[in-house]
């Protein structure tokens, strides 16, 4: 196995573990809004962050050592491509969790972790699963051609033309709220199902 594709699995499942973590929390978050009826708002808001957060880390990490590099965009691609259907996701599931298992847990003497745990977690384990596989392959997509061919060292050509830093950062930030506006448009569709 070549050091290039060790990086990028070792990589790609350090992802995937830290949107397990993120993800989980989340999920105790839209629980919390449901229960309180402030769900709409606070919906669209973490759509927003959650579409535009990932443009900083993937910069932080990564530009820094190899500015001629697609990884941070293949990082920034994969979460990207998978946060915002995990939220609306997640929000349908908490949604179906009733505020008298809160209730029940808060008598019981379960904090917020214990609420977590024993409440919501049980719900939203198939949907935690779910986002996981799609955060794998959506993170992996970016490193396909590595991963095919080891010599390969452009992997996102478009990418990688872009000249300046700002125009990088341009685009991401571009794609960023486009895909957020379609995502709210999505949930909006299935609340209205609902």
């Amino acid at each position: 196995m070549s050091q290039q594709l060790a990086v990028c699995l070792i990589a790609v499942a350090a992802n995937v573990g830290g949107m397990l973590v993120i993800y989980a929390v989340m999920a105790y978050a839209l629980a919390k809004f449901a229960w309180r009826g402030r769900g709409i708002f606070g919906v669209v808001a973490i759509i927003f962050v959650a579409q535009l957060f990932w443009i900083l880390p993937a910069l932080l990490i990564v530009v820094p050592k190899d500015p001629q590099s697609a990884s941070s965009y293949a990082l920034w691609f994969g979460n990207w491509l998978v946060s915002g259907f995990g939220i609306v996701l997640l929000w349908e599931r908490a949604n179906g969790i009733p505020r008298t298992l809160e209730d029940s847990a808060r008598i019981d003497g379960l904090g917020t972790f214990g609420t977590w745990r024993h409440v919501v977690l049980p719900f939203v384990r198939r949907d935690l699963g779910l986002i996981a596989f799609f955060t794998l392959i959506a993170t992996l997509l970016p490193f396909w051609g590595s991963i095919n061919q080891p010599d390969t060292t452009n992997v996102i050509v478009l990418y990688q033309r872009i000249s300046t830093p700002a125009e990088k950062i341009g685009i991401m930030i571009a794609c960023s709220l486009v895909s957020a506006l379609i995502v709210i448009a999505i949930f909006f569709v299935t609340k209205r199902r609902a």
